[in-house]
């Protein structure tokens, strides 16, 4: 779904640890948000009061994976995504899908998933907090989401689904591929939504 991009002007959201502007072609001009350096703009992206600044209708494409469950208030960020990209612009979002079978087998044998919410216990209580350069500890993952969470988000957010898929089922590698488990069994939920008209 991100290999290839067509759109000129393309907002990472959260690029810092791993970004995808290797992808990038010479034409296109390519800008990062994150919550420090090195990027174009730092922002608290868990602030209620989020104001990337960047003018309404002025990117084609923005990308934002394994962000939203980060975040006290994802809508918030998807409504500055929203205000950012121009109208029919293209959002590639992903997130941990609490519905995978990797995550159902954890629950069965009485384990929590490894990606499960936990906010921000200390690290040593299996949470999914982690440290950044600065030595800073970053909150871990506070909003569980399935497929149904994250279309209804994206729905109530004015973006309509345009293409769904699925990472397969990851445990500490790969085991099955993307295309023999739908996206809703899928460790990671990955989409392609398009702004449209409010």
């Amino acid at each position: 779904m991100i290999g290839i991009i067509p759109a000129g002007r393309i907002l990472e959201i959260g690029a810092g640890d791993y970004s995808f502007d290797y992808l990038r072609k010479p034409e296109q001009t390519w800008m990062k948000v994150d919550i420090e350096s090195p990027c174009d703009f730092i922002c608290d992206l868990n602030n209620y009061d989020l104001n990337i600044p960047l003018s309404a209708n002025s990117m084609d494409l923005i990308i934002c994976t394994e962000i939203m469950e980060h975040l006290l208030w994802p809508h918030i960020l998807l409504k500055e995504i929203c205000r950012i990209l121009v109208l029919d612009g293209g959002a590639i979002l992903s997130v941990p899908n609490i519905a995978s079978l990797s995550y159902r087998a954890a629950w069965i044998m009485g384990r929590l998933p490894s990606c499960a919410a936990s906010g921000n216990l200390p690290r040593k209580l299996r949470s999914t907090a982690y440290e950044i350069e600065s030595g800073k500890t970053v909150g871990g993952h506070v909003i569980d989401f399935n497929l149904k969470r994250l279309v209804s988000l994206l729905m109530s957010g004015g973006f309509k689904l345009v293409k769904l898929k699925g990472s397969g089922i990851i445990w500490h590698r790969q085991i099955l591929p993307y295309w023999l488990v739908p996206p809703s069994l899928a460790s990671n939920i990955i989409c392609l939504a398009k702004k449209v008209e409010a």
